[in-house]
């Protein structure tokens, strides 16, 4: 059975699209994986990965203009995606409740689907989340950050989706930054992995690669990679790192993996 999971954010600039191709980079050595762009109104992904202008995406898909298939592309690095590229007059008539029935004809595809989402909780990012079994939150250790994406766990637990956790991007460890517990204290859910500010992550960006691909020794690929082993289940956390700081025990048994 296909797992459906949406990463999302509560405010753009997180790196929240840096993450979901990452992670779904990272899954993909270990499962058969897809990314799709369900960041209707500004997609990223084709732009993060370099694409040429394609004819077939998600929008297409949308439109009734092509079928699912046509719309998946295989990156040069291994990763799947279905892109999304987008005009405002297709946002003009564009039915946000035919997204879940889209992505839902993907079931099969893949062991696991991950979904780029819009930013913030607008109409499309709620779409997004409905379309989703599972959610996963990308965050900064900033207090404006983190508290908007408690508004985004609220409407997750609402309309009845599992929150897998949270993961705190582009990490300093500066003492202006709010530590993990804090984190976890504001939000009530575990941190399941933290991503140090990594300038290779940027390096990556201009490669039109996944960090994880482009530069896989780095620290926040190893972050990345961990973080991709503990979603598919311990014995693939394990095998890539048998000992974290960062994610222990109580976390493993959150996701159910312990």
């Amino acid at each position: 059975m296909t797992r459906y999971i949406c990463v999302v954010s509560g405010k753009g600039g997180v790196g929240k699209t840096t993450s979901a191709i990452s992670l779904a980079h990272a899954m993909g050595k270990h499962k058969k994986t897809l990314l799709v762009d369900a960041n209707l109104s500004t997609p990223n992904v084709n732009t993060h990965l370099g694409a040429p202008i394609l004819r077939k995406t998600l929008m297409s898909v949308l439109k009734d203009e092509a079928s699912l298939k046509q719309a998946i592309y295989t990156h040069e690095s291994g990763l799947r995606i279905v892109p999304t590229i987008s005009t405002v007059h297709d946002l003009k008539r564009l039915k946000y409740e035919k997204l879940k029935e889209v992505i839902r004809d993907l079931e099969g595809e893949a062991d696991i689907i991950i979904m780029d989402s819009g930013a913030g909780l607008t109409r499309e990012a709620i779409s997004a989340i409905e379309a989703s079994n599972e959610v996963l939150i990308i965050t900064n250790p900033e207090l404006n950050a983190v508290l908007d994406a408690q508004k985004t766990i609220q409407v997750a637990n609402e309309i009845g989706k599992t929150v897998l956790g949270v993961v705190i991007n582009k990490v300093k460890e500066s003492k202006h930054e709010l530590k993990i517990d804090e984190v976890e204290k504001l939000l009530s859910i575990p941190v399941i992995g933290v991503i140090p500010y990594d300038k290779n992550v940027r390096k990556a960006l201009k490669q039109k690669q996944p960090v994880t691909h482009s530069h896989p020794r780095t620290k926040a690929s190893k972050s990345y990679e961990e973080i991709a082993g503990l979603l598919l289940g311990k014995r693939y956390f394990n095998s890539v790192n048998k000992k974290s700081r960062i994610i222990e025990d109580y976390t493993l048994n959150h996701l159910g993996l312990g």
